[in-house]
């Protein structure tokens, strides 16, 4: 309420008499004045942080062989505060590196990208009259991970196939077996009979087969290794290869008693499959009595060296063989080279 009015006390009564009023009393209360407010700070009560120590992660190439060294760098901050006059407040995060993601009483500290060493964040809270309650400061250990070491290289599956001889190989002749393989390997090789006389080791390899059977045959397998093979790869190949059969005197003709014209006919079809069999023989068996055998003797002789021919009487081989009726008896045998001869 106004206590003057126009300049004279509230309730102040005029007077209209000449004469006026003496004097006028008035009485009232006075209200007491009220002292200064004073603003009541906030305060941090307690900050939790995740964690304490951060594992720098392994550079690229590289990893941990404990597993302990994470790759996470991020640390969850939960702050705790009181205002006496419960003003909302406001959080500020001061960090020495890294930064702070998000606002208010949890936030993530992001320490990506800092180096090894002590950093520091300090929360406050403010409601309105900046920072001027009780603060917090925590202290997180950044490190370098002490185990990483490099990782292993993917692993890869080198192709790989193994070739024999083309043919067939001749007895006690070598054989030759080769590997083919995409990667950069090692060869150790295994054959199923003869010998391996060099190349155990490379990529081809040499058998002696001396003393094999004739007909029989040779498997040579090898075994690759290298370096990031994956488990389930293909790691050996085998190739055979036969050797040849001893080859076999063959029967081309048999006659009885003949004239000396056929004879020569049939001496002249001889010699024509030994011309083309170069290193071949011929083999005749005569059967009779030696008279008769010594009489066919002289027609064959005579069938060979006839005049007009230029034939090699030393490449037909004449047996005497056991008479076989009444007149004598002929078989012409071609004999390849390393055959057995016939018998009678």
């Amino acid at each position: 309420m106004p206590i003057t009015t126009n300049g004279f006390p509230a309730g102040f009564r005029f007077s209209s008499d000449p004469a006026g009023f003496g004097f006028q009393v008035f009485a009232g209360h006075r209200n007491v004045r009220p002292g200064p407010v004073y603003n009541k700070a906030p305060n941090v009560d307690s900050v939790t942080l995740s964690d304490t120590v951060v594992n720098l992660p392994c550079p690229a190439g590289t990893h941990p062989t404990s597993g302990g060294c994470s790759d996470n760098h991020s640390v969850s901050v939960s702050t705790k505060a009181s205002d006496p006059e419960n003003d909302v407040l406001t959080y500020n995060y001061t960090v020495s590196g890294g930064r702070v993601v998000g606002s208010g009483a949890n936030v993530t500290w992001d320490l990506g990208g800092v180096g090894a060493g002590t950093y520091t964040i300090t929360t406050a809270v403010d409601d309105g009259c900046g920072v001027c309650g009780k603060t917090n400061t925590q202290t997180i250990t950044v490190k370098q991970c002490s185990d990483c070491v490099a990782n292993a290289a993917p692993c890869s599956c080198p192709t790989l196939s193994a070739s024999g001889p083309s043919g067939v190989t001749q007895p006690g002749q070598p054989m030759t077996f080769t590997a083919t393989s995409s990667g950069d390997v090692t060869y150790n090789w295994s054959v199923s009979a003869g010998r391996i006389s060099s190349g155990q080791g490379s990529s081809s390899i040499t058998v002696d087969t001396i003393g094999l059977a004739a007909g029989s045959n040779v498997t040579a397998t090898v075994e690759i290794s290298t370096a990031n093979m994956c488990a389930d790869c293909p790691r050996t190949a085998s190739e055979t290869a036969g050797i040849a059969t001893l080859p076999m005197a063959r029967q081309i003709d048999e006659f009885g008693k003949v004239t000396p014209d056929e004879m020569k006919a049939r001496i002249d079809g001889l010699y024509s499959q030994l011309d083309a069999e170069p290193g071949s023989t011929g083999y005749i068996i005569v059967y009779g009595t030696p008279a008769q055998v010594k009489a066919a003797r002289a027609l064959i002789a005579k069938a060979i060296n006839r005049p007009g021919t230029a034939r090699d009487a030393s490449r037909v081989t004449i047996v005497e063989g056991p008479p076989q009726g009444a007149d004598v008896h002929f078989k012409v045998y071609v004999v390849p080279s390393g055959a057995a001869p016939p018998t009678p």
